[in-house]
């Protein structure tokens, strides 16, 4: 494969997975209506795991999958094929970095909320 190829294979790739991604969010997290985009992952904390740990779950779940093909050379399964299972992991991968993004933003929006709090509550009592 030619490094134009595999350029060529990464974009029909990202374009399929940006497509299956649109069908499985909302066909997993509650239908077109749905307002959260990780509502399925978010799920694994009635099981007090995290939803990201719960994602990587199914991820190993895919390498599985892919471990088998290559040990066996087919996969029993006939309507996913080792493509599909590389694409989800494309899409999962997506997802955990969206899911550690947001994470991310909400522990720091937490941080500046309670700075400013604590700063807030400094100036009331000084003022006392």
């Amino acid at each position: 494969m030619t490094t134009e190829e595999l350029l060529k294979l990464h974009e029909e790739t990202c374009n399929t997975c940006r497509e299956i991604m649109k069908k499985k969010n909302s066909d997993y997290t509650g239908g077109s209506t749905s307002t959260d985009p990780f509502a399925n992952f978010n799920a694994s904390s009635i099981l007090n795991i995290d939803p990201v740990q719960g994602l990587l779950l199914r991820v190993i779940d895919k390498i599985q999958r892919i471990r088998s093909f290559t040990n066996d050379n087919e996969l029993k399964v006939p309507n996913e094929t080792v493509e599909d299972a590389c694409d989800d992991i494309v899409n999962y991968a997506i997802l955990a970095k969206a899911m550690l993004k947001e994470k991310r933003g909400v522990t720091l929006d937490k941080k500046i909320r309670g700075s400013l709090w604590k700063e807030l509550e400094d100036n009331i009592s000084e003022e006392d």
